[in-house]
């Protein structure tokens, strides 16, 4: 009696496409005795795509295809979730897709050839030229990293333990054993490099989602703090990585034989076109989100708005971000400026809003192939929180006729401490600053210490002056240095991270009314603060994620008061300063139970969605 046959199909749900997923799936489509089809579906709510695989065959054939599946699609930082289910037709063809070379095809290496020169156990470490035929990955190679022997990397380890540090021009790479934070303005988050994941939860507090993300072919860096009291991490917060090429698999591996767990990283200013620059991402809104897309790119033409635009640019200090349109599809190109300028965002505007509305274009554009208006489309009914460093945090909203309206704007502070004391003196905060002054000492005088600057986004200034207040800037002061905006701000969200509970005091964030929008009232947030200081509350992290509770729940009074007069059907959030992920947590949970949050996942927090939102965006007068 012949075997039934059964027809199942395998399902890969990404946020982004996964060139690989459509090159494995060419691949299995080779397997003529499965008769087996291929095909890709995406979701026109979400955005997202489904890569699928159908085969017809007996129990047995079908589970063996389970495991190679399985064993084949590498975990991406972009797959969403995966299923296996039995269906009565196919849907797919037996097509082949158009795969185009792309960075994460063919892979660096893979599961088939990475424990073989990636362990010091197997007599092939250190062949950085291992021929694989799964991923190709030795063809990938730069001709420099060709010519590196097994004796040479182990030089270059040996250099790196001898001198404390290792130039890797061919990866535009310095790696180095100690954190080289060499004045005020240089602070910025230490990158980091995992030698040794098996000790990384002994360094780091990490999630399990997190190691998922590390370990994924994309290989990008996630912002986490140290572990509480480590004796060798005394920065607030790091950018961490795994390997993600062949030489820094050897290396790392060297390294951990040697007891090394972790080095820092530094990029080098190359002008280097060949090396693609790091992925950093953010957990927002239950999706990996980059903080800035540093790589041009492109998309299909969305469905839902009216492009208005065929170029826009759009500039920060560090980058330049081109996009055009054309009939199928929006292009966007990343300019390095190796000679930072200055900031294109005009600070003395004050209702200066196009950035933020470029947000929220960018923020709801999705593609849907059955769709296609015929008349104009524009954004109604929607709002977006806008909170990043590149221009003014604010929250603009679009009524049903699709007028904009700046309805709140974070102030920027005053540029020094002293100016910042004297107005908390003139304001009704003055007692509570005068007994602060007094119980206080050392956390008022650097208060006068402080200097803001306009690179910091008024969120950062703010959350440093907290972090001022409370005490945070006390920690780990044994430098003896004064302490970076930036600094504080970061010590005040690890602080804010490390919190265990969901209960925290209530800090006042009151509303002024302008003669155009609404501001916010600071004295009274910091007197708030200094009143639990007062009060004795030395509890740090309980006073940093109080902020940030209370804050997200100030927003989410003000969204209910906006949909109100307004009806808000959209809510996007944009903007750098939701890398903070203490923040962008309180965000989800305080406001996305009532609107749900809108991100483009196919594009980032800040930059290249200013630019492509620009395509959209309606010309105001004035």
């Amino acid at each position: 009696m012949p075997m039934r046959n059964h027809t199942i199909r395998f399902n890969f749900v990404c946020q982004r496409p996964v060139p690989l997923y459509a090159h494995l799936c060419n691949q299995y489509l080779h397997l003529d005795k499965l008769n087996i089809s291929i095909g890709r579906e995406q979701n026109a709510d979400t955005g997202a795509i489904c890569y699928f695989i159908e085969a017809s065959a007996p129990q047995a054939e079908l589970e063996q295809l389970a495991d190679d599946i399985a064993a084949d699609f590498l975990l991406s930082v972009w797959l969403q979730h995966t299923e296996i289910k039995r269906i009565d037709a196919k849907m797919g063809s037996t097509n082949a897709f158009i795969v185009k070379h792309h960075k994460g095809l063919p892979l660096y290496f893979c599961q088939h050839c990475q424990p073989q020169f990636g362990d010091n156990q197997h007599p092939l470490f250190g062949d950085i030229n291992l021929a694989c035929e799964h991923c190709k990955g030795h063809y990938k190679l730069s001709r420099e990293l060709k010519s590196l022997t097994k004796a040479d990397i182990g030089a270059m380890a040996n250099t790196l333990l001898a001198s404390k540090e290792l130039v890797l021009p061919m990866l535009g790479l310095q790696l180095s054993l100690s954190s080289n934070k060499t004045s005020l303005t240089d602070y910025q988050q230490p990158r980091v490099l995992i030698c040794n994941p098996n000790s990384l939860n002994s360094q780091f507090c990490i999630s399990d989602s997190q190691v998922l993300a590390l370990s994924s072919i994309e290989k990008p860096l996630l912002r986490v703090r140290p572990c509480s009291d480590h004796p060798n991490l005394h920065a607030p917060l790091y950018d961490i990585q795994f390997a993600e090429n062949r030489l820094l698999v050897i290396l790392c591996e060297m390294l951990r034989q040697k007891n090394i767990h972790w080095v820092y990283v530094n990029q080098l200013s190359t002008v280097n076109t060949h090396i693609d620059p790091p992925l950093r991402l953010a957990g927002v809104a239950q999706y990996w989100i980059p903080t800035t897309e540093l790589q041009s790119g492109k998309m299909a033409l969305p469905s839902n708005l009216t492009c208005l635009h065929s170029e826009y640019h759009y500039q920060t200090d560090q980058h330049k971000f081109l996009a055009k349109s054309n009939a199928d599809q929006l292009q966007w190109q990343v300019v390095p400026l190796h000679e930072p300028k200055a900031q294109s965002a005009d600070p003395g505007n004050a209702t200066h809003i196009n950035y933020s509305l470029c947000a929220l274009s960018a923020g709801l554009l999705r593609h849907n192939d059955h769709e296609h208006h015929n008349k104009a489309q524009y954004v109604k009914n929607a709002a977006v929180l806008y909170f990043g460093r590149h221009h003014a945090s604010q929250i603009v909203t679009v009524d049903s006729q699709s007028n904009a309206e700046l309805f709140f704007q974070l102030p920027s502070l005053p540029n020094s401490g002293y100016e910042l004391c004297h107005s908390l003196l003139d304001s009704p905060q003055k007692n509570l600053l005068d007994k602060f002054k007094q119980l206080h000492p050392a956390e008022y005088n650097q208060l006068l210490d402080l200097h803001l600057s306009d690179k910091d986004s008024a969120l950062t200034q703010l959350m440093a002056v907290a972090a001022a207040i409370i005490g945070a800037g006390q920690i780990n002061s044994h430098q003896g240095k004064p302490v970076s905006v930036t600094e504080l701000a970061d010590r005040f969200i690890a602080l804010a991270m490390s919190y265990q509970d969901n209960n925290a005091p209530r800090i006042d964030f009151p509303l002024t009314k302008g003669m155009a929008h609404r501001s916010l009232n600071w004295c009274r947030t910091l007197g708030s603060l200094m009143s639990f200081k007062l009060a004795g509350d030395v509890n740090l992290a309980k006073l940093a994620f109080a902020f940030h509770d209370s804050f997200a729940d100030y927003l989410s009074n003000w969204v209910e008061h906006v949909d109100q007069n307004v009806g808000i059907k959209q809510l996007v959030v944009a903007g750098s300063d939701f890398a903070n992920p203490v923040l962008a947590e309180r965000v989800h949970l305080r406001i996305g139970k009532n609107y749900p949050l809108q991100l483009n996942p196919l594009l980032d927090l800040d930059g290249v969605n200013i630019a492509i939102g620009g395509l959209y965006l309606k010309q105001r007068r004035g």
